[in-house]
């Protein structure tokens, strides 16, 4: 029996938080969401900063935390005003955008191309990306390519019942009727800066699939950058650039902290500091909008126990230290500045709850044979059980796994799976252009421990029982679980748990392999603050507070359940380019003067 292990620095497992989570706040959702949407503050002095009275926020926050933990949520008390001898410039637009990931720059690059005045500023030392994959429902390359164009009323439906309709159908709608003006705009400008947009290859399933996936996610390459779903960081270098060469005025290490109001009511700026000091502040004032986009609030411990608690524990203890350049990391990402900021000035918090998280099953143990898949052979728990259809995409598979003891999967294959799960996809791959990894090339990654892209520990034998003992596997159960899996294979009919005929690959061939997977990991949590079809900023009753906007992330009920990733791309395809593409646009025309 050999054993080898893949390490990779910084992506090992980490010791999860226990938090101090008590079962009434899980359950108690509806007192839960009311104690986590703030009234509105009230405050009528000239660009009155909205957190001048810290009491009346905090006076707001939840009965329920009040009673379990003996405080107030710390998110609810903001920071101090700072005094006026303290603003040391004052800078105006029409426009202000704060962040400079995709959503900022696509709203700053498409307000200033008509017409705007723009100043985007960021506490990050410059542009911002993860990933790459960006869904368009429709586009030039798509037509280029030979795509055949899906139909959203169906496949969004779909979407929508896997989130329970618990989102706000609108903006779905809005994305589909939208995303290809967006999309091909995008286009241009990559092509215009000489890099070249493509398209990720799919699951490669068949439309009847339950998880069918449209090829539909774009993604940049050019330069060093050869693989899909990798080039996010060439679109935003790109729109900085373009934004900037059109007038727009870019700042970076600059912290957005409070919003400011007028008499009325509206927002007419944004106080900043440097990045690291609070001696000296900037007023950012806009007369047409201000536009946040400074990403999620997985970081903040507080606002993920009150509004995604169902992954606490997968949060990386250390998040709250992030640097605000930080790129692909598990476990949490940014603080909900500009979600704080919001809900200081009166917004109201999304309706859908919890938020959503966006979780990745790249622990699941197994080699998978499709992009963002898992695998789809024989998966047994720490009991030795086969515990449900392995025929799912990664995200699913993490959720199914993360109700088994110890939150832990095992799978065990032969070496005739190579063969037989064959053609294999993987992420990053280019449709049209990749050819399918050969089935030695699998089994090359195998013996050599490679399985996903976290470490996982891989066994070799050349009997099955071997690899259950090196497993640390419950021998007569795990054994009875591959003889019955066998058995299944064998029939065709899968009368345990209803996987598909052309899934059922048996365990015949040695040598035989197995691999342990972690727990899924976590990256970001997705929404916040409570947003109209026009990315307006609302308050409890639904009213657009003047002046401020968001997009990205950020944005309030989009999304319901978990982020499933059956919409490849969906959060930069939607949120970030099609949403801050018209909402920039929209701005510069005056549309909400």
């Amino acid at each position: 029996m050999a054993l080898s292990k893949k390490t990779s620095e910084g992506m090992n497992r980490r010791d999860f938080l226990k938090g101090t989570m008590a079962a009434g706040i899980v359950g108690a959702t509806g007192a839960l969401m009311a104690g986590c949407s703030p009234a509105s503050p009230t405050g009528t002095a000239s660009e009155q900063p909205v957190s001048a009275s810290g009491e009346e926020t905090a006076a707001r926050a939840s009965l329920t935390y009040d009673q379990v933990h003996g405080g107030t949520w710390s998110f609810m008390v903001p920071p101090e005003v700072p005094s006026e001898d303290k603003i040391v410039r004052t800078e105006e637009a029409d426009i202000v955008v704060v962040g400079s990931g995709t959503a900022g720059l696509v709203t700053a690059a498409s307000a200033v191309e008509n017409g705007a005045k723009v100043i985007l500023f960021s506490a990050s030392k410059g542009n911002v990306s993860r990933g790459g994959s960006c869904h368009g429902v429709w586009s030039k390359v798509m037509e280029r390519e030979g795509i055949k164009r899906y139909n959203p009323g169906d496949f969004f439906r779909g979407q929508m019942i896997a989130a329970g309709y618990n989102v706000d159908q609108g903006k779905w709608w809005k994305f589909a009727n939208n995303s290809e003006e967006a999309m091909n705009w995008c286009i241009d400008i990559i092509d215009e800066a000489g890099y070249r947009t493509v398209l990720e290859a799919s699951p490669q399933l068949d439309e009847s699939d339950p998880m069918f996936c449209p090829v539909a996610s774009h993604s940049w390459i050019g330069g060093d950058i050869t693989s899909a779903g990798s080039g996010q960081q060439l679109l935003v270098d790109t729109l900085a650039a373009r934004a900037q060469q059109m007038g727009a005025t870019l700042e970076y290490e600059m912290v957005a902290e409070q919003l400011e109001k007028d008499a009325s009511g509206r927002v007419v700026a944004v106080l900043a500091h440097p990045v690291g000091s609070t001696d000296e502040y900037v007023r950012y004032k806009a007369s047409k909008g201000i536009v946040l986009a400074t990403g999620d609030f997985s970081a903040d411990k507080d606002m993920m126990q009150c509004y995604c608690p169902g992954v606490f524990d997968l949060l990386n203890p250390d998040a709250d230290k992030n640097e605000y350049d930080v790129g692909f990391t598990w476990g949490g990402l940014y603080r909900g500045e500009g979600q704080k900021m919001g809900l200081w000035a009166g917004a109201a918090w999304q309706r859908t709850y919890p938020n959503a998280p966006m979780t990745l099953a790249v622990g699941t143990s197994g080699p998978a044979n499709r992009t963002m898949g898992a695998h789809r052979g024989l998966l047994l728990n720490k009991r030795g059980e086969r515990y449900g259809n392995e025929d799912v995409n990664g995200v699913f598979a993490g959720l199914t796994q993360r109700h088994q003891p110890e939150g832990l999967s095992y799978a065990i294959w032969g070496t005739n799976y190579a063969e037989d799960a064959a053609p294999w996809y993987s992420t990053g791959m280019i449709e049209g252009e990749s050819e399918p990894m050969p089935p030695a090339e699998m089994i090359k990654q195998w013996d050599e421990g490679m399985i996903g892209a976290l470490p996982q520990t891989v066994v070799k034998a050349d009997t099955i029982e071997e690899v259950i003992e090196g497993l640390g596997l419950p021998k007569d159960v795990a054994l009875a679980s591959v003889n019955r899996y066998n058995e299944l294979c064998a029939k065709g009919v899968d009368e345990d748990f209803h996987k598909c005929q052309e899934q059922l690959i048996g365990i015949t061939e040695g040598p035989f392999y197995g691999a342990v997977g972690g727990r899924p990991e976590f990256l970001t949590v997705l929404g916040g603050l409570r947003t109209n079809l026009n990315m307006q900023v609302c308050d409890e009753d639904d009213n657009p507070i003047p002046g401020l906007f968001n997009v990205g992330t950020m944005v309030g009920d989009y999304y319901g359940n978990t982020y499933n990733f059956m919409v490849e791309g969906n959060n930069l395809g939607a949120t970030c380019i099609t949403f801050g593409y018209l909402t920039g646009r929209d701005l510069a025309k005056g549309l909400f003067d």
